[in-house]
């Protein structure tokens, strides 16, 4: 009797032991692969997709640390009706917003004045080719080639981005063009309405232009700029002048 107990007590023992050891993997440890299509959200267990991606968009995933897609990713994002929706609230209190959020002259001179800050998800997405997609994605992505969406944002951007509303990026190398582009460092051009660098050391081109660090050129009806640089436009504001037409 005493043997039997035994053995039955080494043996829930074990189990226990066994049973911490799987709890214990490590989730980089489940084994990824590569494949040629691919639903979105792609799944944890593949980190690769050489081909295309079809679905309703990319979200935060723990689970996988790196998502690569080489090809073509097509998404019927539901957020952009979201966004109009918003939008459209925005501008019916635009008056009221413009006035309770005036920028004070001590936040304009601050160092983060224009930053945009970048929020780190899992997995990291890249994308290599073409993005066709009505919405934007959740998660941290940067990409090289051509991207056509009613809006998004890059953690990195090299290549051509033309949106209904606007790109916006880390760093952006190449062209967008949206109502609004926001980066902070550009090494290209934005054309839109309303056109924003942290670092400019390209090409604005739009209604208003406003820069941080200008070492390129603003041309549009509104220049403004924090430091030096050239500017063509009715108006233009740096941090030495304001003139119209041209300013340096």
């Amino acid at each position: 009797m005493k043997t039997s107990f035994l053995m039955l007590l080494l043996f829930v023992l074990q189990s226990a032991n066994a049973q911490d050891s799987i709890n214990d993997i490590p989730l980089k440890s489940v084994k990824t692969h590569t494949q040629f299509f691919s639903l979105s959200p792609i799944s944890k267990k593949v980190d690769k997709v050489n081909g295309l991606v079809f679905g309703v968009g990319h979200v935060e995933n723990r689970s996988i640390s790196n998502q690569t897609i080489n090809g073509l990713n097509i998404e019927a994002n539901p957020a952009p009706a979201v966004g109009a929706f918003m939008a459209f609230l925005t501008i019916m209190e635009l008056p009221n917003i413009i006035k309770k959020n005036k920028v004070p002259d001590s936040l304009k001179n601050s160092d983060d004045y224009l930053k945009i800050h970048n929020l780190e998800h899992t997995p990291h997405l890249k994308i290599n080719g073409i993005n066709f997609s009505t919405g934007c994605f959740f998660t941290t992505t940067s990409m090289n080639g051509l991207n056509i969406s009613a809006g998004n944002k890059f953690n990195d951007f090299n290549g051509l981005s033309i949106t209904a509303l606007g790109t916006i990026a880390d760093k952006q190398n190449g062209i967008a063009i949206g109502i609004y582009n926001a980066n902070n460092a550009l090494l290209g051009s934005t054309i839109g309405v309303f056109n924003q660098s942290y670092n400019l050391k390209g090409l604005h081109i739009g209604f208003i232009n406003q820069a941080r660090n200008n070492r390129g050129l603003q041309v549009g009806i509104l220049n403004k700029s924090n430091s030096k640089g050239l500017q063509l436009g009715l108006w233009n504001v740096n941090n030495k002048r304001s003139m119209p037409f041209i300013n340096w």
